[in-house]
């Protein structure tokens, strides 16, 4: 979810069945799970919203949390059994250690695999209140994209410089 969304952790962990319109294919990130204190519903990709139903298939679920906490199942779990969990299945994994935290690696890799289309649908979809943030503390440019910059011509003249 979280790389499908590049959504923050307090938000994702709030989530519920009832949050997820499979007919329409949208997401209801609720405001009061959200940093910001913002609503918003989201438009989501057939195959994100294909396997989500798959997985609540698979486990039976109706309604209620999506990450339910144990000792009280109508409840969402502390968000920081999601970064327990993340840690162990990396360890697990043999995964080295994801740059510069745990889920914020998720959302600057969602917000840097984005940076070719309009800021402002980026931001909105991905939950940041501003274009700065995103673009000063999560997009973060790789060689392939520098070597698109470099590569394209100048378009606003035919002279040719050095």
């Amino acid at each position: 979810i979280a790389e499908g969304t590049g959504r923050r952790r307090g938000s994702i962990v709030g989530l519920r069945w009832e949050d997820f319109d499979f007919a329409e294919e949208t997401v209801h990130w609720r405001a009061e799970h959200d940093k910001k204190g913002k609503d918003a519903v989201i438009p989501m990709p057939s195959a994100f919203m294909t396997e989500l139903r798959r997985f609540q298939v698979r486990i039976g679920a109706v309604a209620g949390p999506l990450f339910p906490y144990r000792r009280d199942p109508s409840k969402d779990m502390p968000a920081d059994m999601l970064t327990q969990w993340l840690a162990k299945a990396e360890f697990e994994a043999g995964l080295p250690k994801l740059p510069g935290s745990l889920w914020h690696a998720f959302r600057r890799k969602w917000a840097s695999e984005r940076m070719h289309l309009p800021i402002k649908a980026v931001a909105d979809a991905g939950g940041w209140s501003d274009t700065a943030t995103i673009q000063k503390c999560y997009q973060q440019t790789d060689r392939a994209t520098l070597l698109a910059v470099m590569s394209e011509p100048n378009k606003r003249s035919d002279r040719r410089i050095g």
